[in-house]
């Protein structure tokens, strides 16, 4: 549902708006923590000896993945004011907050980022984004004019909708009545009827040109609002390897505890010596005289053709999720011996990964411009503006020196490098002194080889 006006705040409007996004969101968010069973119906057979549970939660790896991957080395963040800007990522978490943020994309599509004044200092928070509705324009879907942060509350029986509705500079308060049953608005009423809302203004003026809310999307459709979540292309895969390892294990099961079969009162308790020969409650057969013994029918082709549906359903879903076996520590195919050959095996992660950092980059650093706005719209002590910020990714691959080394040591003997250029890409967090000091002592000691050769 794309929201092209306010009136969806509207007294007599349903409630939420827009429920099937929504229960997408809540669906996304039950596969990710494991609970496959409230969405995959009949997954787990309630009238077996055993209910087995596989909770082969491959949604939670997928976002941890590509998490790990486009985030799990923080980004260097730098500013002509650098202790600014290192106090407010460092006071806001906000290396985990990139992290989380791309979990965010990968399970549901969307992330959203609202930045806030808590009296001290300013806050970066990560809102759920089924609290998130954005109001377009009519005329360009990628224009958002108002972003509308609005969740359910209660007092008592009552249930009201909180809403924020964000515009450039401004924000506005409103509480919303709702019907007894939750679904409908019926009335506006007073901030003042829920305690904690009561010192809030109805209208805000935040002292900053801009947006206090950015969304953040991963793919998103033509004319689209809402990024498309990566959970959905993989979940009848998931479920159908679910359904089939759960049949394996309950066969399993059956040939594990077997029956026994044979003649009458085999089994009987002696009323001397009180010990059992055999008992009728076993799980025994009683077979007459030239009765045969019951037998479990058997596919000719047994359980091999289920692991080979197995893995061909794992195959697709490398492929559909885009996510390489090498990264789980796949040895079948042999190991890269260097970076670079990791690398080639892990290029359609490592392009999904910058896809991700692409649509991410410039949102990130206006978050933080915007943040340090509002600290210095809100008279902070020592606060400052930010000027010249950049944002640079990080490799989350873990580092090859040898490769690198040699790689440097060839450009230096074809003269396509200095020194500096070489030590700054073998130590990128070294900082000017340290390559100062580093690249005299290189001369120092070649200046001693020199001499002591002639």
């Amino acid at each position: 549902m794309i929201f092209t006006s306010l009136d969806f705040l509207s007294i007599g409007r349903k409630w939420p708006p827009d429920k099937d996004r929504i229960d997408r969101y809540n669906r996304n968010k039950l596969l990710m923590q494991g609970d496959h069973d409230l969405i995959f119906a009949g997954l787990n057979e309630d009238d077996a000896p055993r209910i087995i549970k596989m909770r082969l939660n491959w949604f939670k790896r997928e976002a941890t993945a590509y998490a790990d991957l486009g985030a799990g080395n923080p980004p260097k963040l730098t500013a002509t004011e650098q202790e600014t800007i290192d106090r407010i990522a460092d006071a806001n978490g906000y290396a985990l907050t990139i992290y989380n943020l791309f979990s965010d994309l990968v399970a549901f599509g969307d992330s959203i980022l609202k930045v806030r004044w808590n009296g001290a200092r300013g806050v970066i928070s990560r809102i759920d984004p089924s609290r998130w509705f954005p109001v377009v324009n009519p005329d360009d879907s990628d224009e958002i004019t108002h972003h509308v942060i609005a969740w359910e509350v209660q007092k008592g029986e009552d249930k009201y909708v909180k809403a924020e509705i964000h515009e450039p500079g401004k924000i506005t308060h409103k509480l919303l009545k709702l019907s007894s049953d939750g679904t409908e608005i019926k009335e506006p009423v007073d901030l003042s009827t829920i305690e904690r809302y009561a010192a809030l203004q109805e209208v805000e003026e935040t002292g900053v040109p801009g947006f206090l809310v950015f969304s953040f999307h991963n793919i998103k459709d033509g004319g689209g609002v809402f990024g498309m979540d990566d959970f959905k292309d993989i979940s009848d895969i998931v479920e159908e390897i679910e359904r089939r390892i759960i049949k394996v294990s309950s066969t399993l099961d059956v040939f594990a505890d077997p029956w026994m079969c044979g003649p009458a009162g085999l089994r009987v308790k002696d009323p001397l010596t009180g010990e059992v020969v055999w008992a009728s409650d076993e799980r025994y057969i009683v077979l007459g005289e030239g009765e045969q013994p019951p037998k479990i029918l058997t596919w000719d082709a047994q359980m091999g053709s289920t692991f080979s549906q197995i893995e061909v359903l794992l195959d697709q879903l490398f492929v559909v999720s885009e996510m390489s076996k090498v990264l789980f520590g796949d040895t079948k195919n042999g190991l890269a011996e260097s970076g670079s050959a990791l690398k080639r095996l892990l290029l359609p992660m490592l392009a999904k990964v910058n896809r991700l950092r692409l649509r991410t980059k410039t949102g990130l650093v206006t978050v933080l411009v915007t943040t340090a706005e509002l600290e210095r719209a809100s008279r902070m002590p020592g606060a400052s503006l930010l000027s010249n910020v950049s944002l640079e990714w990080r490799s989350s691959l873990p580092a090859d020196p040898m490769e690198a080394a040699r790689i440097e040591a060839t450009r230096k003997d074809a003269g396509a490098t200095s020194t500096r250029g070489s030590l700054r890409r073998l130590d990128p967090d070294a900082s000017e002194e340290d390559l100062d000091a580093e690249e005299a002592r290189i001369k120092e000691e070649s200046v001693i080889s020199t001499s002591l050769l002639t």
